[in-house]
């Protein structure tokens, strides 16, 4: 599966980006904590655009802590996916501006217990199913059943709140399941996803 899909266009826009930083570390701030579906594809963007020693991943618990970052100049890029319902901050801040935007494919998701918790697909009209709101749709679509929701502020905090033992099931992608030590009880896939790149506004 082909994770990412930047066109050359686009691509040239980052390598300038990243000309213009060469001086010093080209920070590159996304939504945590580790094991979230924005790390995965910040990692894929910076080994699909090359090794860049001096390319450095940031991870906020809150988009809206990166935007704060980004506009702070603690950094000097945000990774943000379209699925973030307000990402229209990043787009209306006069100071900041989309550098590039791609696709991207986030890692498969499911529903994961933890190892020791026996799940039955019953339980779904009993249990709370913590999740980022972003992907809860899923279960709609896959259940057809209403189901109790608590909110998380990323797909790894998620998993983490399962494997901490406050809630039994979560919505959350390989990469967070295998970091909390969790297992997938029903498997969704990858979501195919477009992203944007943020940087500041150069003053002409």
């Amino acid at each position: 599966m082909e994770i990412l899909r930047i066109p050359d266009s686009e691509k040239q826009v980052f390598d300038a980006l990243v000309a213009a930083e060469s001086m010093r570390s080209v920070k590159l701030v996304t939504l945590g904590p580790r094991g979230t579906s924005s790390e995965y594809i910040a990692e894929s963007v910076a080994h699909s655009l090359g090794e860049r020693s001096a390319f450095r991943i940031f991870l906020e618990n809150t988009y809206e802590l990166c935007l704060d970052a980004l506009t702070d100049g603690q950094v000097d890029l945000a990774l943000v996916a379209h699925a973030y319902p307000k990402i229209n901050a990043f787009y209306m801040n006069p100071l900041l501006e989309p550098a590039i935007v791609f696709r991207g494919n986030t890692p498969e998701y499911g529903l994961a217990t933890r190892r020791d918790f026996e799940y039955r697909e019953e339980l779904l009209s009993s249990e709370t199913i913590v999740s980022h709101p972003a992907p809860v749709p899923l279960l709609k679509y896959h259940f057809g059943r209403p189901v109790h929701i608590a909110t998380a502020t990323s797909t790894s905090q998620a998993a983490r709140e399962v494997a901490d033992g406050r809630y039994n099931i979560a919505i959350t992608n390989e990469k967070a399941m295998t970091e909390h030590n969790l297992t997938f009880v029903h498997t969704f896939s990858h979501i195919p996803m477009t992203w944007t790149v943020f940087s500041r506004k150069v003053n002409k």
